[in-house]
């Protein structure tokens, strides 16, 4: 082998003989690791290449940092034009006592199941008569309250609306820890929409999937909060361009990253980047007071909150398997009523013949009866009839309540986020009655 690389050498350049001589010696070398012929490729023989936009990087911007507190990649945000692969959610095996993983059914999930409401302030309270009915009125306001029942594993949530809002009732949000974002499921239809990272504030006040910016968010720690549920909580202190707010955050054992998804539902409202670190593994929000920097404000307040483990794993994919996407915008409806004909004839005991108010300046007549609302402005409008939201009417929309019995009511326009409304008014049905003009107090 001497006499054939010295004849070898002589045809090469030093250099390369010299590097020649070295890979056949290390050829030869019986310690030399050798990958085995099955050996897994490298996890970047299947990398793909990165898209021209970061779009992880985008949501991320206003948090002012490139990875997670783990040092791990952030979650992708959701794109509204794409769809997700089948959602199976697997969580990590609960440990018994000698740290063996116990058996679990790998069809239902350890977590939490919480009961919340949102408020947006009071509308008008009604008027002092004998004919008015407090009773009903009371038992309207309740029927309308807004409400979430919220499940939450160690990394998917569930949010289910009913009472006032203007999605329908069943309307579902889910969202998982890896994904930026919420997943849109209509009720009544076997589909799936993408509501990218800040579209809630449209989507509760408007109906649509529109996107509003974000931006950076200060944190700020706010001591000891309000013991809740009988649990402790803390205080943190949350502002950004669009709202201030202050969240009563509790430790909840095994929640996982859960209430984190609760937070994320938070921040969006506000405009805050969802990978703002307001809440830790296994703690959830109690109670949250978020203020509009224009005017008035939302409340979220957890009523009930209940620890299960047999959490429905299909009922938390995000997306089902079954549910096909769609591309297309939420199903766009004029107006429609919050309470049913019987529930607002009650609000009165009887009728009342009260003389009619003079008509003001280009007002339309008024109905033969009830009343008729209208929204002549840019933004849909909740009508708070006694102080209870009984109807909502999209811009350009009217809507006729028939069954309001004659006689005095309170009336305003109200967003559903509580950030603009309408000067109270006293009415006397039969009247129309213009809400969403514009007009601010």
């Amino acid at each position: 082998m001497v006499s054939w690389l010295s004849r070898r050498s002589r045809r090469l350049p030093t250099r390369a003989a010299l590097s020649l001589a070295l890979a056949l010696a290390l050829a030869g070398c019986k310690t030399a690791p050798v990958e085995p012929v099955d050996a897994a490729p490298s996890p970047q023989a299947r990398a793909e290449p990165a898209p021209l936009a970061n779009l992880p990087a985008i949501a991320n911007a206003a948090a002012g940092t490139s990875e997670g507190p783990d040092a791990t990649p952030w979650p992708e945000p959701l794109r509204s034009d794409q769809r997700m692969a089948p959602d199976l959610p697997r969580e990590p095996a609960m440990r018994d006592q000698v740290g063996r993983d116990a058996a679990r059914d790998s069809r239902d999930l350890a977590g939490y199941e919480l009961q919340a409401v949102l408020h947006a302030g009071e509308g008008p309270a009604q008027p002092k008569a004998p004919e008015v009915n407090t009773a009903a009125i009371d038992a309207a306001r309740r029927k309308t309250e807004a409400r979430l029942a919220i499940e939450i594993s160690q990394s998917r949530a569930r949010f289910v609306l009913s009472g006032a809002f203007v999605l329908p009732q069943a309307t579902e949000l889910r969202a998982r820890i890896d994904r930026y974002g919420h997943l849109l499921l209509w009720p009544d239809e076997a589909t799936y929409r993408v509501a990218g990272p800040g579209a809630l504030r449209a989507l509760l006040g408007e109906r649509r999937l529109d996107v509003a910016p974000l931006s950076r968010a200060r944190l700020a720690s706010g001591g000891d909060g309000v013991r809740r549920l009988n649990a402790r909580t803390r205080r943190v202190d949350v502002s950004t361009r669009a709202a201030t707010g202050s969240l009563e955050i509790a430790s909840m054992r095994e929640a996982g990253d859960g209430g984190t998804l609760v937070c994320r539902f938070l921040l969006d409202l506000m405009g805050a980047p969802p990978s703002t670190p307001a809440c830790a593994t296994d703690e959830v929000p109690l109670h949250a007071e978020l203020r509009w920097t224009t005017q008035g404000g939302l409340t979220f307040d957890v009523t009930s909150i209940v620890r299960r483990l047999d959490l429905a794993a299909q009922d938390l994919a995000a997306p089902p398997p079954s549910l096909a996407f769609v591309l297309a915008p939420p199903p766009q409806v004029p107006a429609e009523t919050l309470l049913a004909r019987t529930e607002l004839a009650a609000f009165r005991t009887a009728p009342v013949e009260v003389p009619p108010a003079a008509l003001r300046d280009a007002q339309e007549p008024p109905p033969d009866t009830g009343l008729t609302l209208v929204n002549y402005g840019d933004e849909l409008r909740i009508a708070w009839i006694d102080g209870v939201p009984a109807a909502w009417i999209a811009p350009g929309a009217r809507l006729a309540l028939p069954s309001i019995v004659r006689g005095r009511y309170a009336v305003q326009g109200r967003t559903f986020l509580g950030d603009a409304w309408d000067p109270p008014e006293t009415v006397v049905a039969p009247a129309t009655i213009e809400v969403g003009g514009g007009r601010t107090p």
